[in-house]
């Protein structure tokens, strides 16, 4: 009889394990009745861009004079250094840009030192075109952040930067373009580490939950640290303890528990 309810309590426990699972691998999971109507959240804004020391600048200048001669404005463009910058691991990309110093200048051919650090893109699009004037006839500046990365860790898909081009990434773009989190991961416990006016904020973000998109952490900045927690199965997994002391004491127990036995059975 005994026997037969511990088998029954290892099978409870076992659907009880099953049904559990899904609520910390489901995205958006709370637990609510199935709503077939159309539900709106407002967001908050996503935060301006702005230009910083250490970030790269790909600056491309176009005019009506290239149409008209010999490319006046290659001088211009001639500038800059190369740089490689990996998307994903093992896809370098390589592009050619101006590192802005820590005084936040760039070192612009002909024009010299440009102070850039504060702006926006745009307003440095604007800066540009504003000088540029005076040299050539109605220049066009593109500008771009190309190092605009987030930092994705812990248990994703691919660890590494993600690459955002068009300076826009939210969280869940960034753990799409990481390779999802797997069952291995926490989608209720990710960590966001962001430096922000020389300090750091540690802000834990959860997945489950639909209040994610009114979080002001949704929207990712420039060099954000994404960390996926792994769960509990994964950490003992990995626990030193587990994999080798754990099962060395085992066998040690085991043996003498056999040596001992023969001894008793010896004595008979």
């Amino acid at each position: 009889m005994m026997k037969s309810k511990q088998i029954l309590s290892i099978i409870a426990l076992g659907i009880f394990a099953s049904c559990a699972s899904p609520k910390r691998v489901v995205y958006f999971n709370t637990n609510e009745k199935v709503d077939s109507s159309v539900r709106i959240v407002n967001r908050l804004p996503r935060p301006d861009v702005t230009i910083s020391a250490d970030d790269i600048l790909a600056i491309n200048i176009t005019s009506v004079d290239a149409f008209l001669q010999k490319d006046p404005v290659a001088i211009f463009n001639d500038g800059g250094i190369p740089y490689s910058l990996s998307a994903t691991p093992g896809n370098a990309a390589n592009v050619k840009g101006y590192l802005v110093n820590p005084d936040g200048n760039i070192d612009f051919p002909v024009l010299g030192k440009i102070q850039l650090s504060g702006l926006t893109p745009t307003e440095a699009k604007e800066k540009l075109q504003g000088i540029l004037v005076a040299h050539i006839k109605a220049p066009v500046v593109e500008v771009r952040i190309v190092n605009y990365k987030i930092n994705m860790m812990g248990e994703v898909g691919r660890v590494g930067p993600i690459i955002a081009p068009n300076h826009k990434i939210n969280i869940l773009e960034a753990i799409t373009a990481a390779g999802d989190i797997p069952l291995t991961g926490r989608k209720d416990r990710v960590l966001l580490i962001r430096e922000s006016a020389g300090k750091l904020e540690f802000s834990r973000i959860n997945l489950n939950s639909k209040t994610l998109f009114t979080s002001p952490y949704y929207y990712l900045q420039k060099n954000d640290i994404v960390y996926v927690e792994p769960n509990r199965i994964k950490r003992q997994q990995s626990n030193e303890f587990l994999l080798f002391y754990l099962p060395t004491i085992s066998m040690l127990v085991g043996s003498v528990l056999s040596i001992y036995g023969i001894v008793q059975l010896t004595k008979r």
